[in-house]
């Protein structure tokens, strides 16, 4: 390599990476960012040029990261979160003193979220800037001591979200599922039901704050004696991403079930992936004795940032209207 620093990478080529990185498709990189594709490409050589390594190789689903790549994204992403914390505070200059809002939120939920919230306070013209994460050792720790203004959180029952110090606001049911699977899985050619699910290896992707509570579809395996195991993983602090998907379920084996609507409306974002919604019939069968999950909206009770209670009603206008 002729240099380990990023010095000569310009930002449009770093986000490139990035999504490069997470997407598998340049056409989707294209599309995403709104730049023709032969940029898309030309960034990729200038990247290419400058460390002096292939990082990406070209497979039937799409580009796949080499090792040297998957070192090097974790750098380039934070290089690319400090660009955009830059972008926020440039719209808040000339602005009254802005207070920067941290809200915890998985990336498979909310299609578009960061787009459509930073429009919402442009067109409010409020001198709000935020920043999204996706991980925490303790959220509900983290909201108590004020390290995180708002989290959104899917969860089967309040009852693990109950805290004297936290106001819970219960918002939309989720009452989908959708089937996550490799395009050429077995599964696909023959009938989709849940114990045709349960006899391949499953990813568990709900998000849950007691890690002890099993997955909505393990709960069920078990009621029905049904002989489910869970596919290897090695998630850490972060959880499951969106574009991670594909990392885990194009191996024609592994199965998963989400009740995000994202995964289903953006499956494009998925080369290789198959996205469908199950049954109603199945779906009903699954929560017959379970809670359908729900989204909860916390944040402090002590709380008394500006602005606070115009982001939590942007952030249910947005859940009304984008989740299901």
């Amino acid at each position: 390599m002729k240099n380990m620093t990023l010095d000569s990478l310009d930002m449009l080529s770093a986000n490139i990476l990035v999504n490069l990185y997470e997407k598998h498709s340049a056409s989707s990189v294209a599309i995403e960012m709104n730049i023709p594709a032969p940029k898309v490409s030309r960034c990729l050589q200038q990247a290419r040029m400058i460390f002096n390594d292939p990082l990406f190789i070209r497979k039937k689903h799409g580009l796949e990261p080499n090792e040297f790549t998957r070192q090097l994204y974790p750098l380039v992403k934070a290089l690319v979160q400090c660009g955009e914390q830059l972008h926020q505070l440039e719209l808040c200059h000339g602005m009254a003193a802005s207070h920067n809002m941290v809200i915890y939120v998985s990336d498979l939920l909310i299609a578009h979220l960061p787009q459509r919230l930073s429009g919402a306070i442009s067109e409010a013209q409020l001198p709000i800037s935020y920043e999204l994460r996706s991980g925490s050792a303790d959220i509900i720790e983290d909201l108590a001591q004020g390290l995180v203004d708002l989290a959104i959180l899917s969860e089967s029952s309040a009852e693990g979200l109950q805290d004297s110090r936290l106001e819970v606001e219960p918002l939309k049911q989720l009452t989908h599922l959708y089937l996550l699977c490799s395009l050429n899985h077995p599964i696909l050619h023959q009938e989709i039901s849940l114990a045709n699910i349960a006899a391949y290896p499953y990813l568990s992707a709900f998000s849950q704050i007691d890690k002890q509570s099993p997955d909505p579809f393990l709960r069920y395996c078990r009621q029905q004696k049904l002989a489910c195991h869970l596919a290897p993983t090695d998630l850490g602090l972060e959880g499951l991403g969106f574009h991670q998907l594909f990392r885990y379920l194009s191996d024609d084996k592994t199965v998963s079930l989400l009740p995000y609507n994202k995964v289903y409306e953006q499956s494009e974002l998925l080369p290789g992936l198959h996205v469908c919604c199950l049954s109603a019939n199945d779906t009903e069968r699954l929560y017959r004795d379970q809670a359908y999950p729900r989204l909860y909206l916390l944040s402090a009770r002590q709380h008394s940032c500006t602005h606070l209670d115009w982001l939590r009603q942007e952030i249910r206008l947005l859940i009304s209207q984008s989740v299901h």
